[in-house]
């Protein structure tokens, strides 16, 4: 007997099964889901062989159902082999439990396609990286001499802060929703008059249309222009990202080699003589900052006006030129309207604006503002207002001027320091635009060893061959000096000179 004075047996109704097992929440029925409830404890191990189940009297209490219907589970679950009933005393997990059903023959996984498994190779190492970042300072400011460090802290934030409050002013409440597809009007205007003095480009603003980002315009740009399978020349070394995003486009991409009159036109017509489109930075090319010659340019307009094809000519900081004013836009040489524009402002405001622009040839117009309302990502009305007046209002000509002064005072430091403390085999590139050069190394000096000691020493810089697609005999250092006051560059060039003092003696030092 028990303390309280009932028989051992019926001491207990057994645990309590009140909530859905696990795959029972989509069934539908009481019958069903008590049927799943009961069977996910015992598959689960809740219920072990020999345990006892709860009375049928206490389960239709606690389900709010009919007592034959939990007779019913009961039943089932006996005639499968998963319990077994003693007439007086109860219900109990069978000792031996049925094998489970045999799976049914796995289906062959879809998974990523080739073009996306090669992006995350490339971008593993970064993604791997970024993860480690604990604080947002260390993510967001690079280190010394990093070609992606931009000039932020020269940025007037205090000014911006009050264009981004006026554009949240009661009297723009209407221009909360999505905006136009293509663009505020007044943004597409202040671009085009910004471009105009800067560039000598002329285009209406009906031509200009806004983006989030180059490769989100060069994405809109494939999709409306290209066809799976075309070739593209592209700029090698160039930013490794493009490709990629080019073949993930199912187009291929073409590496096109420079020399000192930059993009080989004639090198690309011999390697894909049935390309349909080109896409270079005529003037502030990355990485080797190396501009293509006015008979270069005048070579490929004639190119894609005979073939039909399109010229991509990309505008990454051409703001920023150190030498002299800045040369007119290939896209002022277009007769035929074969060059589409590609431009933004993150180098020169700062990246997180996430705001660029596309210039279409004015036939082209209609088909790019109805592709860049059908992919739907519209950027952001009130970055637009502000950028608008930070344009209109003057500070956008103020903030360059300062630029110039400042960057070009870093430059200096730069190639001062070069001078004095790298070996006379390692070669700066040409400096003459933007906010990144090249030292040139010989083959003996790894670039990537280079890059990896110098990390180490808390000092940025890329591997010039890590940037090139189908060149294969580059090797070098890419570094900035856009972000660093002089004195930090200068140290951080020393440091590098101490890194390549202890590299092997190239094997044509002597040479000469």
């Amino acid at each position: 007997m028990s303390p309280g004075g009932l028989p051992l047996s019926k001491r207990s109704a057994g645990p309590l099964i009140t909530a859905l097992a696990d795959g029972a929440a989509g069934v539908s029925g009481r019958r069903n889901q008590l049927l799943h409830a009961v069977l996910g404890r015992i598959r689960g191990g809740a219920l072990a062989p020999g345990a006892r189940l709860p009375s049928a009297r206490q389960l239709a209490r606690d389900w709010g159902v009919a007592r034959g219907v939990v007779d019913d589970v009961f039943a089932q679950l006996q005639d499968d082999g998963w319990i077994h009933r003693r007439v007086g005393d109860g219900s109990y997990v069978a000792a031996t439990l049925p094998a489970p059903p045999a799976p049914a023959p796995a289906l062959p996984e879809r998974g990523p396609n080739d073009a996306a498994r090669r992006v995350l190779s490339h971008f593993a190492p970064v993604m791997a990286q970024s993860r480690r970042f604990e604080l947002p300072r260390q993510l967001f400011h690079p280190p010394v001499l990093h070609p992606r460090g931009w000039p932020v802290d020269d940025f007037p934030l205090e000014r911006w802060r009050r264009l981004v409050a006026a554009s949240l002013a009661e009297e723009w409440r209407d221009h909360l929703g999505y905006g136009p597809a293509e663009g505020l009007p007044a943004l597409r205007e202040a671009i085009a008059r910004h471009l105009a003095m800067t560039r000598s480009v002329r285009c209406s603003a009906e031509q200009v249309i806004v983006v989030n980002s180059p490769l989100q315009a060069l994405e809109t740009i494939a999709r409306v222009l290209l066809q799976p399978g075309d070739r593209v020349w592209v700029e090698d070394p160039g930013h490794p990202s493009l490709p990629l995003l080019l073949e993930m486009l199912h187009t291929q991409a073409i590496g096109v080699p420079l020399d000192d009159e930059g993009f080989d036109v004639a090198h690309a017509q011999q390697r894909a003589p049935d390309a349909v489109l080109a896409y270079l930075h005529p003037l502030t090319q990355y990485p080797l900052g190396v501009p293509t010659s006015s008979a270069r340019g005048d070579a490929l307009l004639q190119w894609a006006e005979r073939r039909g094809g399109w010229i991509v000519e990309g505008c990454f900081n051409d703001e920023l030129v150190h030498r002299g004013p800045a040369p007119p836009a290939l896209h002022t040489r277009d007769r035929a309207g074969r060059v589409l524009l590609m431009g933004t402002f993150e180098g020169v405001l700062f990246p997180a604006l996430r705001l660029a622009y596309l210039v279409v040839p004015p036939r082209l117009v209609d088909v790019f503002v109805a592709a860049r309302g059908l992919l739907g990502d519209h950027s952001p009305v009130t970055m637009q207002l502000a950028l608008a007046g930070f344009i209109d209002g003057g500070h956008l000509s103020a903030h360059l001027r300062l630029l110039r002064e400042r960057i070009g005072a870093r430059r200096d430091a730069l190639r001062q320091a070069v001078r004095r403390w790298l070996p006379a085999a390692a070669i700066l590139s040409r400096t003459d635009t933007g906010l990144h050069a090249c030292v040139h190394l010989p083959p003996d000096w790894p670039d990537t060893e280079v890059v990896h000691a110098l990390r180490a020493r808390g000092i940025g810089g890329e591997a010039l061959s890590s940037r090139c697609w189908q060149v294969r005999d580059r090797n070098g250092l890419v570094i900035g000096y856009g972000a660093d006051p002089p004195e930090r560059i200068t140290a951080a060039v020393r440091t590098l000179g101490e890194v390549l003092q202890a590299m092997p003696v190239p094997a044509d030092a002597g040479s000469g």
